[in-house]
């Protein structure tokens, strides 16, 4: 299925349980990069942070047949149980979602996985800076060494993208990551600009 089918099947299918208003999601240039990704790094585990209607979920599983996808997300939106349905069936077995806050999830998953067993991590749940934070530093403990790391959302002239830009930017800082490139509506740039809609990065764990 294409990009565009996946975007648009699972919106047909959300319509006909009668859910017709869904938060922002991925756009067809970053579910086309999350493809890319996961087969350039070949990650076949997937730690995903905000799953909404599950399309990026669906991307990164259509990459290839042996990729797994946990995504952890708040539970708050009415549609989300049928989004889970939808990808359950195209993706029997592939899939698990953990509803609650990821400030708690994250952290009680790594606690009974007891092993650090993700190739990748995507990060896209909570704006605030004190969530994107503690994401990628819980998302961290339950990551292979070296592992790849996505965040979307950083452009600060959003009103969304203040908080998971300076997290993004203390990450480095810190030590925590290391970017390899960025990208601002699906072209790679040094520096993101405004008014690009969509920026998002790729960096490594160190």
């Amino acid at each position: 299925m294409t990009i565009e089918g996946i975007a648009r099947r699972t919106v047909h299918y959300l319509l006909g349980w009668g859910h017709g208003v869904f938060e922002g999601s991925s756009g067809d240039d970053e579910m086309g990069y999350l493809v890319d990704l996961v087969r350039r790094t070949s990650a076949r585990t997937v730690l995903e942070i905000g799953f909404n209607v599950g399309l990026s979920s669906q991307a990164m599983l259509s990459a290839a047949p042996d990729v797994r996808v946990v995504s952890f997300d708040l539970g708050f939106h009415t549609y989300i149980g049928r989004a889970k349905e939808y990808v359950d069936r195209r993706f029997p077995g592939r899939h698990e979602l953990v509803l609650g806050d990821s400030r708690a999830t994250l952290p009680t998953y790594a606690a009974k996985a007891g092993r650090q067993m993700f190739d990748l991590a995507f990060v896209d749940g909570g704006h605030e800076l004190e969530v994107v934070r503690a994401d990628l530093r819980n998302a961290r403990t339950l990551c292979k060494s070296n592992a790849h790391v996505m965040v979307d959302d950083l452009a600060p002239w959003k009103p969304w993208g203040v908080g998971p830009a300076l997290a993004w930017r203390e990450a480095l800082d810190e030590g925590l990551i290391v970017q390899e490139e960025m990208l601002a509506d699906g072209r790679l740039v040094d520096v993101p600009r405004e008014p690009a809609d969509r920026v998002w990065a790729l960096g490594r764990y160190t």
